[in-house]
C-alpha cells in the first residue's frame, strides 16, 4: 500500500460485518455467487500536508448493492472508480477512471447507492476521496437449488439477489492519501437528509431555513433575513450564475429540480472571493456532475408536480438532462386564502459532452416564473421570471482545472406592497456575462484559485419606490468587471489559511464604482474533536435591483449603497452519540451613509445524521440588529432576538419514517405614530406627534412528515409521503392598527399559510 503524498501506508481499517449480509467486499477478490461479480475496495482518504495526523479514521462500508454482470458483457473486465464520500457517508461524486462499457456503467450503477461511515479527523466528519476497483467474470452455470444451497451457506455467502456477501473485517484494506477540503464558512445539510426535513417538501434549498441565523420574512415565504441582513442583501447563485430568486412563492420549492442539485451552501458572511455584489449572505447551489447512467425522478403532490430525467449517450461521453415543475397551487390555496391567486413553473435542460479525458463542453438552460395576485388589486403583488443560457468549457489537468463560461440572461421582477400599492418596484433587464476561472495545485501546501469576469446588463426600465425615497428611471446599460483570487495554504498539519481579494469596477445607474474587498479565513485544529474557524471580509453592494419577496418593498438600507465588514469565530466539535456541534459568534457592521447598522450574536447548530435511527438538527440564534442615523440608535424593523428550529426524524422500520419540526421566532420591533402618548382615543385626521415602540408577539409553528419508501430492483424506488407545513394552523402577527374611538393598538394577521400535502415520489 502506498499513500499518495504520505510516503507509504499507515493504517488498516476494519469494515463492519455481520447482521444482514449487505456489507461490501474488501481488498481481496471474492466471487459473488449467482452473478459472477468480483469486487474489491481500496479506500483512500487524503490530506495535505505530507505528515498525516494520527487521529484520522477511514470510512467503512455500511450498505452496498451488488454489482451485476451486464447482459451485453463478454469475458472478464475490471473497472476503476474514484468516489468522493461526503461527511454524511453518502457518495457525493463518482468518476470512472478506467474500464470499458458496459462494465463501467454496471459498476457505477452499483456504487452510487453505497453507504459509508464517514471519514473522521479528530472525531469530526470530513469529506474523503476513495478509489474503488470492481472486477467482473462471466457468470458460471447455476447448479440446481438443492445442490447450491448448502455450499453457499457454508461459505458464508448470501444467496439473496441484490445482496453483497459479508466478509471478515481483516479483508478490508485502507490507505490514507489526501482529504478533500471543505469550504471555510459554509454551512450545509447533505442532500439525502434535506429531503427528510418536515416542511421542506423534499427540497434541498428549503432546508436553508433550518440553519442558524436564518429567518423568513413571513412564515412560509422562502425569502430570508440572514444575520440581520435583509433579503435584498442576500445573493442567490446556481453554478456561479446569479439569479434573482431561488424559491417559488407559496409552497416555496426551489427553481431547480431536487435531483439536479448536488449541494447547497449557505455562506452567512465572509464568503469566498468568487462571490461579490452582496453585503449580506450568499446562498449557492451546485448541480450534479453528468452521470454515466440513466436516472430519473418524479414527484406529484397536491399543489405541484415535477419530473427529472438524465440520459447518457455515446457510451457515457455525452449526457442529456431535462427537468421541470408546474404548480396547480390555486386549487388548494382557494380553501385557505381565497383572496389570492398563485401560480409558478420552472424548467431545466442540460447537454454535455466529454470531448476527451481532459475537456468537456456543456450547455445549460434554466428558468422560472412566479405570479401572486390579490383580488381587487390591479397590479400583482409578486410577478417575476428569469431565464439563463450558460455555455461552458471545462478542462481538467493533473494539478489544475480551467473553466470558461458565457451566460445570457433575461429578468423581469415586479412587486407591489399589499397595504400600500404606491410602494412598488419594477425592473426588466437582459445580461451577458463572461467568466474565466481556474484552480491550481502549486505544491502539497499551496492551492490557488482565481478568475476574471465581465458583463453588460441593458436595463429596459426600472422603478423603485419607498416612503420618502424613490428611483424612477428609463433605459440604461450597466457594466461590470471583476478579478478575484484566493489561496489555500496549509503550513502545518491541522492548520489552514485562506487569504483572498476581490476587485470590482462597475457602472450602475450611470455612476462608476470601484470596490476592493479583502477577505481572510482560517481553520486550526485545537485538539481531539475541536476545530476553530475564523473569518473576516469586506463586501459592497449597490442599491437593490432585484426582487426582495412577495408583498414587500425594500427598506431604506436596501436602497442605499452598502459596505459591510463581517467577522465570525466558530468552534466545531464532535459530540457523544455520533452528533456534532458548531458554536459561532458573529458581528457585521454596514455603512450605508447616512444610515448605518450592525448585527451581532451567537449561533448554535447541532446535528445527528438521519442515517441513525433517531436523527435530527437543532439550531438556535440569539442576535441583535441595531441601526443608527446621526446620533440616534434604534432596533431595526427586522430584528428578531430569538430563532429556534428543532427537527427530529425517526426510522420506524420496514421503510417507514416519521418526522416533526418545531419553529419559533420572537416578534419584530415596531414604531407606530399616535395622536396621544399612549395611543388612546383621538382624532383620526389630526397630527400624530407621538411614537410608540414595541414588539409583535412571537410566532411558533410545527411541521409534520410521514413517509413510506419501497426499494425496488435495479436501484428503482417508490415513496409515498404525507407532509403538513404549519400543521398547527398558526397565524403570524404582521400588522398593527389603531382605533380612534376606543384607542389602543391591536395586532392583525393574514390567513395562516398552511400546506397539507399527500405526495408520491419515484426514481431510478
Amino acid at each position: 500500500m502506498n499513500g499518495s503524498g504520505w510516503g507509504g501506508a499507515w493504517a488498516l481499517a476494519a469494515a463492519r460485518a455481520g447482521g444482514r449480509a449487505a456489507r461490501i467486499c474488501g481488498a481481496r477478490l471474492v466471487r459473488c455467487t449467482g452473478l459472477g461479480a468480483l469486487l474489491w475496495t481500496r479506500a483512500v482518504i487524503g490530506a495535505e500536508p505530507p505528515a498525516p495526523p494520527p487521529d484520522v479514521t477511514p470510512p467503512t462500508v455500511l450498505d452496498a448493492a451488488r454489482a451485476t454482470y451486464p447482459a451485453e458483457g463478454h469475458g472478464a473486465a475490471r473497472v476503476l472508480l474514484e468516489a468522493i464520500i461526503a461527511e454524511d457517508g453518502s457518495v457525493a461524486r463518482l468518476d470512472v477512471k478506467a474500464g470499458a462499457e458496459p462494465f463501467a456503467s454496471a459498476a457505477r450503477r452499483a456504487v452510487e447507492g453505497w453507504r459509508f461511515t464517514p471519514a473522521r479527523r479528530s472525531g469530526l466528519p470530513v469529506r474523503a476521496r476513495i478509489t474503488i476497483a470492481i472486477g467482473f467474470e462471466p457468470p458460471a452455470p447455476q447448479p440446481p437449488p438443492s445442490l447450491s444451497a448448502a455450499p453457499a451457506a457454508s461459505a458464508g455467502i448470501a444467496s439473496e439477489p441484490g445482496v453483497i456477501p459479508a466478509l471478515p473485517p481483516e479483508s478490508i484494506e485502507v490507505t490514507v492519501a489526501g482529504e478533500q477540503r471543505r469550504e471555510l464558512g459554509s454551512i450545509y445539510v447533505p442532500r439525502h437528509e434535506a429531503r427528510l426535513v418536515p416542511g421542506a417538501f423534499a427540497d434541498p434549498f428549503r432546508v436553508i431555513e433550518v440553519m442558524p441565523g436564518v429567518a423568513p420574512i413571513l412564515s412560509g415565504i422562502p425569502y430570508f433575513y440572514v444575520r440581520g441582513a435583509p433579503p435584498g442583501s442576500v445573493g442567490y447563485f446556481i453554478d456561479g450564475i446569479r439569479v434573482p430568486l431561488l424559491f417559488h412563492v407559496g409552497a416555496g420549492p426551489s427553481v431547480i429540480a431536487p435531483a439536479l442539485v448536488d449541494r447547497v451552501d449557505l455562506f452567512a458572511a465572509s464568503y469566498p472571493a468568487r462571490y461579490g455584489r452582496f453585503a449580506g449572505a450568499i446562498m449557492a447551489g451546485e448541480t450534479t456532475e453528468p452521470s454515466a447512467r440513466a436516472r430519473g425522478e418524479a414527484q406529484a403532490r397536491v399543489f405541484d408536480a415535477g419530473a427529472f430525467v438524465e440520459l447518457p449517450f455515446d457510451e457515457g461521453r455525452g449526457d442529456v438532462t431535462l427537468g421541470g415543475r408546474y404548480s396547480y397551487t390555486q386549487a388548494l390555496l382557494a380553501l385557505v386564502a381565497p383572496e389570492y391567486d398563485l401560480g409558478y413553473w420552472d424548467y431545466q435542460a442540460r447537454l454535455s459532452y466529454r470531448v476527451n479525458e481532459q475537456q468537456r463542453l456543456s450547455l445549460f438552460a434554466f428558468g422560472a416564473l412566479d405570479r401572486l395576485q390579490k383580488t381587487g388589486q390591479p397590479s400583482p403583488l409578486f410577478d417575476t421570471g428569469f431565464h439563463r443560457l450558460d455555455a461552458r468549457w471545462d478542462y481538467d489537468a493533473p494539478d489544475a482545472h480551467w473553466r470558461a463560461q458565457l451566460t445570457l440572461g433575461t429578468d423581469h421582477v415586479s412587486i407591489t406592497d399589499e397595504d400600500s400599492p404606491l410602494d412598488s418596484s419594477l425592473q426588466n433587464s437582459r445580461s451577458l456575462t463572461l467568466r474565466l476561472t481556474t484552480e491550481q495545485r502549486l505544491s502539497s501546501r499551496w492551492r490557488l484559485r482565481g478568475g476574471v469576469e465581465g458583463g453588460v446588463e441593458p436595463v429596459a426600465d426600472e422603478r423603485e419606490s419607498d416612503i420618502g425615497q424613490g428611483i424612477d428611471q428609463g433605459g440604461r446599460t450597466d457594466l461590470r468587471a471583476a478579478a478575484y483570487a484566493d489561496a489555500i495554504y496549509r503550513p502545518l498539519a491541522g492548520v489552514e489559511l485562506v487569504p483572498g481579494l476581490r476587485v470590482e469596477r462597475t457602472r450602475a445607474r450611470d455612476d462608476w464604482h470601484t470596490f476592493v474587498e479583502p477577505r481572510v479565513a482560517s481553520r486550526v485544529r485545537l485538539g481531539y474533536a475541536v476545530v476553530w474557524e475564523s473569518a473576516f471580509g469586506v463586501a459592497n453592494q449597490l442599491p437593490t435591483q432585484t426582487v426582495r419577496g412577495p408583498a414587500r418593498t425594500p427598506n431604506a438600507l436596501e436602497l442605499l449603497e452598502q459596505q459591510a465588514w463581517q467577522a465570525s469565530e466558530s468552534l466545531e466539535m464532535a459530540l457523544p452519540l455520533d452528533a456534532r456541534g458548531r458554536l459561532t459568534l458573529f458581528h457585521t457592521w454596514i455603512d450605508a451613509a447616512p444610515l448605518a447598522s450592525r448585527s451581532y450574536g451567537v449561533e448554535l447548530f447541532l446535528r445527528r445524521d438521519f442515517t441513525q435511527r433517531l436523527g435530527g438538527m437543532l439550531s438556535y440564534t440569539l442576535s441583535w440588529a441595531e441601526g443608527t442615523a446621526g446620533r440616534q440608535s434604534f432596533d431595526i424593523a427586522y430584528d428578531r432576538r430569538h430563532l429556534l428550529s428543532l427537527v427530529l426524524g425517526y426510522q420506524l422500520g420496514l421503510g417507514y419514517r416519521a418526522g416533526v419540526r418545531a419553529y419559533y421566532n420572537s416578534g419584530r420591533p415596531y414604531v407606530f405614530a399616535c395622536p396621544t402618548p399612549e395611543c388612546g382615543p383621538g382624532d383620526p385626521l389630526g397630527p400624530r406627534p407621538y411614537l410608540v415602540r414595541g414588539r409583535f408577539p412571537g410566532f411558533m409553528r410545527a411541521d409534520l412528515r410521514f413517509e413510506k419508501r419501497w426499494e425496488l430492483a435495479d436501484g428503482r424506488w417508490l415513496a409515498a409521503a404525507f407532509e403538513w407545513f404549519n400543521a398547527t394552523l398558526s397565524r403570524e402577527r404582521d400588522g398593527l392598527t389603531w382605533s380612534p374611538v376606543q384607542g389602543g393598538l391591536s395586532f392583525s394577521s393574514r390567513s395562516p399559510l398552511t400546506l397539507p400535502s399527500i405526495g408520491v415520489e419515484a426514481g431510478f
